[in-house]
């Protein structure tokens, strides 16, 4: 079962992940593993079902922005985005 990696910091839902058999994977490629940072989403969500070894997207929030809502890193998935034909505005 996929734990909640949602709101730990980025070793230690790497552990969790570990932990359940899975393989959390970041989304920012520019983000490395010694960087500290927060779990903001995931996919699949908590209480999914996965087999040994399969991967858990995580999106990992490095700095905590002006507003102070977390900033940083990649936005989490919001669905399909649709296309603008060519030549429009």
């Amino acid at each position: 079962m996929v734990p909640s990696l949602v709101g730990l910091d980025a070793t230690a839902a790497h552990d969790l992940a570990l932990d359940a058999h899975l393989l959390a994977v970041d989304q920012d490629p520019r983000h490395s593993a010694t960087v500290a940072g927060i779990v903001s989403a995931q996919e699949p969500m908590a209480g999914s079902q996965l087999t040994a070894g399969q991967k858990v997207r995580i999106w990992v929030r490095t700095d905590p922005g002006e507003d102070g809502d977390g900033g940083g890193g990649l936005s989490a998935p919001s669905g399909p985005t649709p296309l603008t034909p060519a030549g429009s505005k």
